[in-house]
Order: structure tokens, then sequence, then C-alpha cells
């Protein structure tokens, strides 16, 4: 399997000079400023950060995807409803990066960067695209490849806008900030017991779910942010070693001497603690949104960044790795308050197999049957039609027609399992595809931990190896897929990519990091 970056290539376009940039930047402006007439009241609002926005995402190639980052957890918030259609955060940063993309294409000389990643992902667009001629009803369907499709343009754009280490950087210093964002509501809602009845564990605590609105996706949102927010903070801890050395030399020679050195030395620990201090944040709301899939996920992602880091004895160290991990887990469990160990043992009971056809619900075991119920009902929409599946966001819509419990006629919105679902929407296929996918994107990651030419791509090649470690196994209960967390799986694949060959963030002779290993 080929991974990395092999092909690049450039736009002939000259060059404009910066005027230039600048002219489309007033262009922009003046716009903006037009619609702020236009437009009625409140929306005119509006125009105003969008001066700002617009002429950011112009001159700046990083601004886009950093938004569209940002965007993720704060989709819901604020949202617009203008003609029946929802303006959301991801929506507006997704326009203005559409645009600024365009714009930058045309105008400048920036190459367009390739990763193999890309050919699975169209692969699997493709099919479902396919697979819509089984679809009963189209519109599910589209929206569906409409969101799989912002997944795939936001690769494109990181991929296209990240050329610095700063730049780079400001990616996960970006999610950091959602991450402490949804940890800190997720807190207060679980301790002040804010949620509805159903989010209730004992205890007097509630499930947290943050600005999703669900703890799941909250709690796979979190998920998805730690791995590479733990490997950053390990990152920038070697850094700041370095910068802490360099220091205590150069200031022997004076406080003017050692004031690059004194700056570099805040910002190495400011990074770090920020760093840090958000991976912990999103551990704990991780704990709090009590979603036993996020556990296990977190649990998987955790200790494939172990294995991944290990570059001597592999065999033995995971091994010790994994005796570590059981042991605290088991001990864990035994002190840990009561919720907890009653999710726990929730999740040790669904992971059996049986069929959900012989057993009668109780209060006991209703999540157990609900999940075995989708799983089986999925099985039975694939083996009815097995090369394109039902047809792309079709599983709610043929639902009753193949389910096979009579207390389960109506779809909880997925199979509870995405191999499952996307084996039963788009057939042997579109998990071929889907597949196809997650094992190129894991091959890029594992490779840039171990053999991206400096620190911070090993970096993200070990963060995007315990994101992707737990996307696979939590999408064997559930389905990831959903509220644009496709975006933020984009964008940190699109890291690892990056960091295979020649990064852009690489400097020969770079100072601090370029020897502190992970």
């Amino acid at each position: 399997m080929k991974t990395g970056l092999p092909v690049r290539w450039s736009i002939t376009r000259p060059a404009l000079a910066p005027t230039g940039s600048s002219a489309l930047g007033w262009a922009l402006a003046a716009l903006a400023a037009l619609a702020m007439v236009a437009v009625p009241a409140p929306l005119n609002l509006l125009a105003i950060p969008a001066i700002a926005v617009g002429v950011a995402c112009v001159r700046a190639p990083a601004v886009p995807p950093v938004l569209l980052v940002a965007s993720v957890p704060i989709q819901a918030v604020g949202a617009v409803a203008v003609s029946g259609v929802q303006l959301t955060a991801t929506k507006a940063a997704l326009a203005a990066s559409a645009g600024a993309l365009l714009l930058h294409l045309v105008t400048r000389r920036d190459s367009l960067r390739w990763s193999s990643v890309l050919v699975p992902y169209g692969a699997y667009l493709l099919v479902m695209v396919a697979s819509l001629y089984r679809a009963q009803e189209l519109r599910p369907g589209i929206a569906e490849i409409y969101r799989w499709s912002v997944a795939f343009f936001a690769l494109v754009v990181v991929l296209y806008g990240i050329r610095s280490r700063r730049a780079a950087l400001a990616i996960p210093v970006a999610i950091g900030a959602g991450v402490l964002l949804q940890a800190g509501s997720g807190a207060v809602q679980s301790l002040q017991a804010l949620g509805p009845a159903s989010f209730a564990v004992v205890g007097g605590l509630t499930r947290a779910y943050g600005t999703f609105g669900k703890p799941n996706t909250y709690g796979a949102y979190l998920e998805l942010s730690v791995p590479l927010l733990l490997a950053v903070a390990m990152w920038s801890t070697g850094v700041l070693r370095d910068r802490l050395r360099r220091y205590r030399l150069t200031r022997l020679r004076g406080m003017l001497a050692s004031r690059p050195d004194r700056i570099g030395l805040f910002r190495a620990g400011a990074l770090a603690l920020w760093m840090g201090g958000t991976a912990l944040a999103g551990l704990l709301g991780i704990i709090l949104s009590f979603s036993r899939g996020a556990w296990l996920g977190t649990a998987a992602g955790l200790l494939a960044m172990v294995l991944a880091s290990v570059h001597r004895a592999p065999v033995l160290r995971a091994g010790l790795a994994v005796v570590a991990a059981l042991a605290v887990l088991a001990v864990g469990m035994r002190y840990a308050p009561p919720a907890i160990q009653e999710r726990y043992e929730q999740l040790v009971s669904q992971v059996r197999l049986f069929d959900a056809r012989r057993v009668i619900v109780t209060d006991e075991n209703f999540a157990a049957v609900e999940r075995m119920a989708h799983w089986q009902t999925g099985v039975a929409m694939f083996e009815a039609n097995p090369f394109l599946g039902v047809g792309v966001g079709n599983f709610n819509v043929r639902f009753r027609e193949f389910h096979i419990h009579p207390g389960f006629p109506n779809s909880a919105g997925h199979a509870h399992n995405y191999y499952i679902h996307a084996a039963a929407e788009t057939g042997v296929f579109g998990l071929a595809a889907y597949l196809w996918l997650i094992g190129t994107a894991f091959a890029i990651s594992l490779r840039a931990a171990r053999t991206a030419p400096d620190s911070l791509g090993r970096a993200f090649g070990v963060g995007s190896v315990g994101m992707t470690a737990g996307l696979m196994v939590h999408n064997i209960v559930e389905n990831l897929h959903v509220l644009s967390l496709g975006i933020h799986l984009a964008a940190i694949w699109a890291l690892a990519a990056m960091a295979l060959h020649d990064p852009p963030w690489h400097e020969p002779a770079e100072t601090g990091g370029g020897t502190s290993s992970l």
C-alpha cells in the first residue's frame, strides 16, 4: 500500500504581486460592506465579521483550514434558519474556505498537495453515488454524500493551506480550544445534573453532552481530539526542555543577549501548558460522558499511541503495555465510583453476541438488545442487497422492512456499528472502500509516527495513530461519521500525511524542537 505524499503539482498561472492579494482583500471588504446595506437586519450584522474573515482567508492560506476545524464543536451554536436552511458555523467556514481556495488557485502559484488517502476517499464517494441506484429516497442519500464530500474537501484544504510550523500548530491549538469548551460545559452539565432524565446516572450525575446534544457524539469528539493533544503536548515538553537549556547558556551573556531565547522559552511553556491542560480536560470530559464506546475507543487509542512510539523491542513492550493496562483497568474498576462501575459492566455485557429475536426485553437488557437488533437488521439489509446495499442514507428508510425484533420497529438513526451500517447501505463495495480508507489513513499515520523527518511530524503521526485506532474501535458500537466529525478526522490525517515527505514546517536548521524526541 502506497502512503504519504508521492505527487505534487503546481498551478502554472503567474503569481500576483502582494498588491494583487491586497486588492482582492479590499474588493471582498467592499462587497461585504455592500451586503451590510442590502441584506435586511439582523443578518446584515454578519457582514462585519465577514469582512475580517474574508480578508484573512484571502491573505493567509492557513486561515480556512483552522476555521473549518474550529467550527466543528460550535456548529450548532448560534445557527440561523434562512428560507428553511440552517446556516451553521461549519457551513459558513466551508463557504469561506471554498471561496478562498478558488481565489488562491487563480491568483497564486502555491502547489496543490496530493496524498494517497484521497484515493479511497474518492472511491467511497463513487460507491455511494452508485448505491443511489438502489435507494428508495434520494434526499437522505444526497445528504450523506454531501457530508462525506465536505470531509474530502476539508482534507484538500488542510493539505493546501498548511505551509509553516505556526500554521500546522494552529490546528491542534484550535482543537484544544474546542475541547476546553466542551469539557467545561460538559462538567457543568454533569455535576449540576442539567441533562434530561434519560441522561441520568447514579450518584446524582447526568451524562455530559456539551454543545453536541448527545453524550455519545460529545464523547466521540473528545476521544478523537485527545490523542493529538497528548502527542503535541509531549513534543512541546521536549521543545521546552531544549529552550530552557539554551536560555541558561545565553542568560550568562546578559538579559539583552538572552531576550530571543527568553521569548522562545515563554512560548514553548505556554504551548506545553495549553496542550497538556486541554488534553487532561478532554480526558475528564470523556469520563463524564459515560459513553462506553468513547471509553473503549480512548483506551484503544492510547494503547496504539504507546505501540507507535516504541522503536525497540516492540513486542515485549506491547505485551507489558497490555498487561499494565488490564491491571490498571481491573484495579480501577474495583475502586471506581458506582456510576462508572455500572457503565463498565454494561459495556462488557454488550460485547457478547446473541440472537436478539429470542430475547425478551427488560429494563436491564434494553440497551444490549436494541444494539444487537440494529446489528442484525443491518446484516439482513446487506444479505438482501450484497453488492450496493439498500442505498446510501437509506438505512432508516428501509428499517421497518427489515427489522428483526418487534420491540424495535423504528431505527435509532444508524446500525450502532458503522461497518455494518456501511455494508447495509453501500454493500460489499462500499464496505471494502471504507476499510481501504481507514486502513490507508492508519498506515500513513503509523509511518509518520516512525519515519517522519522531524519530531513535530512524528508527534502528528502518533496523535493520528491514536485517533484512528479510537475511530476503528468506537465504530464497532457507533457511527462517528456524523455532525461534521469527518472534518476533524480529515484535518488530523492531513497533518500526518504532510509529515512524511518534506513537511512544510520542517526547517533543516530548526531551533528548539528539532532535536526533541517524542
